[in-house]
This record gives C-alpha cells, sequence and structure tokens, in this order.
C-alpha cells in the first residue's frame, strides 16, 4: 500500500509525463518527451541517439501499458498508474529495472560535460524537459548535491532516486527533486 506521501510524489511524477496536460498517459506523451530529449542534445530525427531513446521509450510505454493500462483504452490514468507503481515498488527487481532504465537515460541525454555527472544547470534541463519549471533548480539542486561537488554521480543519484520512491520522511531532500509536490 503506498503511503500519502508517496501516492503525492508519484502524482507528482505522472504529472511531469502527461505532455497533453489531459489526465492520462498515452504513447504520444512519450513520443513528446522523445523529441524534448532529444531536443537538449540537439540530435536529429534520423540520428543513432534519437532512434535509440526513441525505442527506448517506446518499451517504457508498452510495458507501462500493458501492465498498468486495467481498461485496456490505451492509456493509463493517475489510478492506473498508482496502481503500476505500487507493483513495482513492491518487487525489487521490477524497481531495479525502473531504476536502471531511467538512470541511462537520465546521464545519456543531461550529463552535458564528460565528468558524467548532473551538474545545476542540467537538472533545470531535466526540469524543463519534464514540464517542471527550471527556476527550481537553483532551490533543489544544492539540497540533492550533498558533498557540495556541483555534480550528481550515479551512485549518489541512484540513492536518491531510490528515496524519492520509498521514502516516508517528508525532509528528505529526493522528496522534492523535481519541485514542490
Amino acid at each position: 500500500m503506498l503511503t500519502e506521501l508517496q501516492t503525492r510524489k508519484l502524482t507528482k511524477l505522472f504529472s511531469m509525463y502527461d505532455e497533453c496536460c489531459n489526465g492520462y498517459l498515452c504513447k504520444k506523451d512519450f513520443e513528446q518527451i522523445v523529441k524534448k530529449l532529444a531536443g537538449v542534445r540537439n540530435w536529429g530525427l534520423r540520428s543513432p541517439r534519437y532512434l535509440a531513446l526513441m525505442n527506448q521509450l517506446e518499451r517504457d510505454w508498452q510495458g507501462l501499458n500493458r501492465s498498468a493500462d486495467t481498461d485496456h483504452d490505451q492509456k493509463v490514468s493517475i489510478a492506473e498508474w498508482l496502481h503500476y507503481y505500487e507493483s513495482v515498488l513492491g518487487d525489487p527487481q521490477k524497481y531495479e529495472q525502473q531504476v536502471q532504465t531511467l538512470m541511462e537515460m537520465i546521464f545519456d541525454v543531461f550529463s552535458l560535460d564528460e565528468s558524467e555527472g548532473l551538474n545545476q544547470q542540467s537538472w533545470g534541463l531535466l526540469l524543463s524537459v519534464y514540464n517542471v519549471s527550471p527556476v527550481y533548480a537553483p532551490l533543489i539542486f544544492p539540497t540533492l548535491d550533498m558533498e557540495h561537488s556541483g555534480s550528481i554521480n550515479r551512485e549518489h543519484m541512484r540513492q536518491l532516486i531510490r528515496d524519492f520512491f520509498y521514502s516516508n520522511e517528508p525532509s528528505l531532500p529526493a522528496n522534492a527533486m523535481f519541485g514542490p509536490y
């Protein structure tokens, strides 16, 4: 059973994917996200990187649709999304698969320098791609960058994502990693 805090955070995450702002997730939402992600790196529609990203998000959509769309209407409601994530968070193997895919995509697109880390600028880009104002980046990023190194590496990001999904402690920085919820 999801806690009230998890429900709020997952509702925020749902809204970040809802490109059409219609209260449902559909294939078109994922296609729009791909275009925005590719735009961050100026990847052309026929570039190998764009095509790989499109294939990955197509698989993500198909998996979500297959697992969450219980009424088979080719869209996922907030209730279906929450039920899906309750299942994912209850299965460590499903969770790890989801996180690994998400991590690879985030670092592939948003790690803009050779350091392989995410900095405040790249965090602002991530927020903007997912329909959150980048004005939150200067407020959010310093709380996420607990080592004050100016970047977040993969291992630190993995822990932040874990805290976001599993934590029921309102004061943890990861809870607000995508802005107010």
